[in-house]
């Protein structure tokens, strides 16, 4: 009985330990003020190492003529606050686009659409999910391959402690907001052409 008793409490502890360790970023998205679809992020892992799986459906209209169907799916794995790989499918339309990278020696390997890119050195991505990581002079785009200069700028409000973070790229500032405990709530840019697109946390 002690035996099974033991078995039991180990079990529960490792249940525990993963789900210490795992976390979840549910969002709708609207564009212009509508809800157009919705991205879900997971986190597993804790410090410099995580491992993340997020997932991306819109469905919308470019100047309620053009139908647009969106699908993404990516997975990352990093170690040392780096990315040591990646695996994206995109689908727009029926059109698909994959990103797949790896660690090499000396930096990282991107295979897109275009062809392979080894990119020297720490590379990383748009990690919303966690700030401190979106803080270098270029980040990779694991939708396109791309690895697209960045600057960032941040201030927090006094009133409520949100801090608002500034990605700009050269096509479009990205908004973000953090409660004051650093946690990822919301997103905000503007798409050519398209509109204003907005993820709300729920």
């Amino acid at each position: 009985m002690r035996a099974v008793f033991l078995a039991l409490m180990c079990c529960a502890s490792s249940i525990c330990a993963f789900a210490e360790q795992q976390k979840r970023w549910d969002f709708n998205v609207s564009l212009n003020g509508r809800d157009v679809g919705s991205h879900s992020f997971v986190v597993n892992g804790k410090g410099d190492n995580r491992t993340v799986s997020s997932s991306l459906r819109l469905d919308f209209r470019v100047l309620l003529i053009k139908k647009v169907s969106y699908q993404h799916q990516a997975s990352e794995v990093w170690q040392d606050g780096c990315l040591t790989e990646v695996s994206s499918e995109t689908q727009r339309n029926g059109k698909a686009h994959s990103v797949q990278a790896n660690a090499v020696d000396d930096g990282l390997s991107v295979t897109n659409n275009a062809g392979v890119e080894v990119i020297e050195g720490c590379v990383r991505g748009f990690a919303y999910w966690h700030p401190q990581w979106l803080q270098a002079v270029r980040l990779l785009n694991v939708e396109t391959g791309d690895y697209v200069p960045v600057t960032l700028s941040q201030t927090v409000s006094q009133d409520d402690n949100i801090t608002h973070l500034t990605i700009t790229t050269a096509k479009a500032d990205i908004y973000l907001e953090y409660d004051a405990a650093g946690d990822w709530l919301s997103l905000q840019t503007k798409l050519p052409l398209v509109g204003e697109l907005r993820y709300q946390r729920y």
